[in-house]
């Protein structure tokens, strides 16, 4: 299966290597709201390296002595890198030690993996899956070869203009594993009504993941990724909110280039090309003839009507280039991928991949 996807602002100039080290790629989940020091609720603000998400929620169930769906989180962050996010643990007025917590929980830790309690607090409500609002990266890319001038332009028109919404890498499994497990998996005629497994559930999103990518790179192609139709769908910047356009007009149009609104793209589903404008629908459909199999394979399945927006801005972007490294920060909304954005940058080589084997994300 194709994971090629075409550039918006044509193929980068400069090569160099990302996570060379686990602290060249740091993230911190943000919440976009403070929790209120009182509840049922503890929050744990946990920096972790070499560890990964879920493997860590179960630690601190056990070591906190509840069940471990008492424990959850709202991203998935990646292991081999440097992550700040929550966790909720319930506990209602049982008093823990979050100091001893990860002392306990450290003692069972590999040499290459650490953890840090950054903050504790209370609150009165339970944090669940993709409430928190973005995602703070600092990346370091080392041994830059190319031509830098290009780069610099790359750095101020991304900033401008934003990058495709693609779904990154790390979706689809080192060396494309989710998708050919997912692809086997659904080729099996599983039941609609039968409840996922977390790996058949990692399955599904990556192939959903994959027919996004490939309408979405046809779009860049044809420029549809940044036009508005009658019927689109329109998602406002910095926000969930999305409404469809009954009427093109110079408001619209204008926010639309003021990077204000952005077109959304309906994920794969049995009424996805009837929840948009025609033109992207057949623009949707051409690009996923191929696999038409697979596509009906995946819409027996119960799957949710959902759209994404076709392109991403990096919030309050800056950047450094020293020598051969380039440093570069910027915040993303939930679900949006920094290697969609590095990439339209640098062609970019993931070192932890040489000699990593599993499945990682960071949304």
């Amino acid at each position: 299966m194709n994971t090629d996807w075409r550039y918006a602002w044509s193929k980068p100039q400069v090569t160099g290597d990302l996570k060379t080290n686990a602290q060249d790629f740091y993230v911190e989940e943000e919440l976009g709201f403070e929790p209120e020091g009182k509840g049922e609720h503890l929050y744990l603000f946990i920096e972790k390296q070499g560890v990964n998400t879920e493997f860590l929620a179960r630690l601190i169930a056990r070591h906190a002595d509840i069940a471990v769906n008492k424990v959850t989180y709202s991203g998935v962050k990646d292991r081999h890198a440097v992550t700040r996010q929550w966790f909720c643990l319930h506990v209602l007025n049982k008093a823990l030690d979050g100091a001893g917590l990860m002392q306990a929980i450290g003692e069972e830790l590999a040499p290459e993996e650490s953890i840090k309690l950054v903050q504790m607090v209370k609150h009165p409500r339970k944090l669940k899956v993709g409430v928190h609002k973005t995602n703070r990266f600092v990346l370091r890319i080392r041994n830059l070869v190319g031509n830098l001038d290009d780069l610099a332009d790359r750095l101020a028109l991304v900033a401008l203009e934003g990058v495709p919404n693609y779904f990154g890498p790390q979706r689809f499994g080192i060396n494309g594993n989710n998708l050919a497990q997912g692809s086997r998996w659904l080729a099996k005629e599983p039941s609609p009504k039968k409840r996922l497994t977390k790996t058949e559930s990692f399955w599904l999103s990556a192939i959903r993941s994959w027919f996004f990518n490939q309408a979405l790179s046809d779009q860049v192609a044809s420029g549809l990724w940044g036009q508005v139709f009658i019927d689109d769908r329109v998602q406002l910047q910095g926000t969930q909110s999305s409404f469809k356009v009954d009427e093109l007009n110079a408001n619209l149009l204008r926010r639309l280039h003021q990077l204000d609104l952005h077109p959304q793209l309906p994920l794969a589903n049995n009424g996805a090309l009837a929840d948009t404008s025609l033109l992207r629908a057949h623009s949707m459909e051409q690009s996923w003839k191929e696999d038409g199999v697979l596509l009906e394979q995946l819409n027996r399945l119960s799957l949710g009507r959902e759209q994404r927006a076709t392109r991403v801005i990096p919030e309050n972007m800056v950047w450094e280039l020293l020598n051969d490294q380039l440093i570069v920060q910027f915040s993303l909304p939930k679900g949006c991928f920094a290697t969609s954005v590095l990439r339209e940058l640098i062609d970019f080589t993931d070192v932890s991949n040489l000699s990593a084997n599993e499945n990682t994300n960071s949304e």
